[in-house]
């Protein structure tokens, strides 16, 4: 889907390098691709969407559509559009339309809604993801296709690290207008569209859109903007996962001196919440490890515990990450180790809390027992 967008400052990259002027884009830093494969979690939330229709065998069903007229005209940047949409699917996804569509009140007796303080280009979206369940576009290259293989690669096989390569380049296609000329994430067109989702009740979108942020995040090795902060803190709700995660990003990605030298203002509330995290981590900073049991045998090999600093001695117990080799007392993780009823065994993705099944465990909403969508 085509989307016309203004001119904004897009994904920051994390490299320590000069600020850029308000006019610039960033650089991103391309990296490997990391998958975000979603998993169960038991996390409850008061609203929750219907579950959807199956959308191959639901257009047998669909018996109408209705008017949703966006935007307002004396508003030059949301000028008033109307679209047509097929109620069932409408109806299904979002609580919203539910209840606005199949009541008595004027919507339910014109099928008509109004929405005059949404932005078309963000409404454009949702209905690219309410029929296609992404915000992605295909492309024809399948990612196996060159191999001979099934799947990826071993991480010794000669290929490994072209197959990575090409998977990350193909990823990007894939994203299309989700990101700019330059490569970088449109953090404000996601996070507008995180916005709308929410206000529509929308939880398997919302998701969606968490999943997409920690992807091209990763992929780009970039962060919001501060005009992006902007966003977040005065659009979107402060219980909200989104501003869990960009905290997190700026958190565990070496943002220092981006946050120090950047010429535009960063939003003060959200500067405040880092430096609170900073101060004060959560338990994701243990989660975030794969950890095993290890003792040192020497003085010489022993490490500081990263919670509570303290050197630990040789032939005391303690657990090591498997992957950054950072260690931990037992205190630390007997304070931190079982947050919400879950253990450190339920993380083994590495360490960024926005990394396999931590990603869906930390900042995905979902009603008891439901898994990801």
């Amino acid at each position: 889907m085509a989307m016309a967008t203004t001119a904004r400052p897009m994904g920051v990259p994390v490299r320590e390098i000069p600020s850029p002027a308000a006019s610039e884009t960033s650089l991103a830093t391309q990296q490997g691709h990391q998958e975000y494969p979603e998993q169960p979690r038991n996390r409850s939330r008061a609203r929750r969407s219907p579950d959807r229709l199956p959308l191959r065998t639901a257009f047998r069903n669909f018996s109408g559509v209705v008017e949703v007229i966006v935007g307002d005209d004396s508003d030059k940047s949301r000028p008033q559009t109307k679209y047509m949409v097929h109620k069932e699917l409408l109806t299904s996804a979002s609580p919203f339309f539910a209840a606005a569509l199949n009541s008595t009140f004027a919507e339910g007796l014109d099928q008509s809604v109004r929405l005059p303080e949404e932005k078309p280009d963000s409404f454009e979206w949702f209905l690219q993801w309410l029929y296609t369940g992404s915000l992605t576009v295909p492309h024809a290259g399948a990612f196996g296709a060159h191999w001979g293989l099934v799947g990826q690669p071993p991480i010794d096989h000669p290929l490994h690290n072209n197959y990575v390569r090409v998977q990350a380049d193909s990823m990007a296609r894939t994203d299309g207008d989700l990101r700019n000329h330059q490569g970088s994430p449109k953090y404000f067109l996601l996070i507008d569209l995180y916005a709308l989702s929410d206000r529509l009740l929308t939880t398997p979108l919302s998701n969606h859109i968490l999943s997409t942020i920690a992807r091209m995040s990763e992929a780009t090795n970039s962060v919001p903007t501060p005009s992006d902060t902007w966003i977040l803190y005065d659009n979107i709700r402060e219980n909200a996962p989104l501003r869990t995660l960009i905290l997190d990003l700026f958190a565990y990605k070496k943002t220092d001196k981006l946050l120090e030298t950047h010429k535009d203002e960063w939003h003060p509330k959200f500067l405040r919440e880092l430096v609170v995290k900073l101060k004060r981590p959560g338990p994701e900073a243990i989660e975030r490890h794969s950890l095993a049991a290890w003792r040192p045998r020497s003085w010489s090999t022993s490490k500081a515990c990263e919670g509570c600093k303290e050197t630990l001695k040789p032939g005391i117990s303690a657990d090591k990450c498997c992957s950054c080799e950072k260690a931990f007392c037992g205190g630390c993780l007997r304070r931190h180790g079982e947050p919400n009823g879950w253990t450190l065994a339920h993380d083994t993705s590495g360490c960024k809390p926005w990394f396999g099944r931590a990603l869906c465990l930390r900042y995905h909403e979902h009603m008891d027992g439901e898994p990801c969508q």
